[in-house]
């Protein structure tokens, strides 16, 4: 049986990337939206990752991904979720524009938190293997399909963390996140961005 290594955090655990925050807000607006932080704060994430071989994750990873890999001894899977209970806060919401439309927001960058928060754990694993660990990757980026997370969720047990998959391959509830790191003792962790990359229909691209 496959062994899946699980974990919860609470979301006021973790650090919002102020940079981002001051970027989408600006100044003016920045006091604001973190006052609406008590909303979504308290709710408790759920992450899990699992290490698979190479030649088992058949996956079609595309150009970018597959040579970031190249050096892989494992691959690690994984998933994360804020939940349903986000979503629901953020309906409670819907009759103020500002509020509703922000607290969606910080809730996406808490996702991207919690991603880094599963990067952490995925990285004290690998050292105590003694090996180095990517950069995490996800199905509908990078040149990666989306429908590859059909794939990637065939190796979790049903409903893992509580996510789903839509018929089209996005993940119910919707702030959730899933991807895959290589571990190896020649792998090298490379920062990336959308700045270094060349691929114009990026789905990451389209909402920022």
């Amino acid at each position: 049986m496959r062994e899946i290594f699980e974990y919860k955090v609470v979301l006021s655990s973790l650090t919002l990337n102020k940079d981002e925050l001051l970027s989408h807000t600006g100044s003016e607006l920045l006091e604001e939206t973190l006052g609406l932080l008590p909303h979504i704060s308290a709710i408790e994430a759920r992450g899990a990752f699992t290490v698979t071989d190479p030649d088992e994750a058949d996956f079609n990873y595309g150009t970018r991904v597959k040579n970031a890999f190249r050096r892989a001894e494992k691959i690690v899977l994984f998933v994360a979720t804020l939940g349903g209970e986000v979503k629901n806060a953020i309906e409670k919401k819907r009759d103020d524009a500002f509020a509703y439309y922000m607290l969606d927001f910080l809730a996406s960058q808490y996702a991207d938190a919690v991603a880094d928060y599963m990067s952490e754990r995925i990285k004290e694993y690998a050292i105590r293997a003694s090996m180095g660990a990517s950069n995490r990757y996800s199905p509908g980026y990078c040149g990666w399909s989306v429908q590859e997370q059909k794939k990637l969720f065939a190796f979790f047990p049903a409903k893992q963390c509580g996510i789903t998959l839509t018929g089209s391959c996005l993940m119910d509830p919707v702030k959730s996140v899933s991807g895959a790191v290589a571990i190896g003792k020649d792998v090298v962790f490379q920062e990336y961005g959308c700045k270094s990359c060349n691929i114009k229909n990026c789905l990451h691209k389209s909402i920022k």
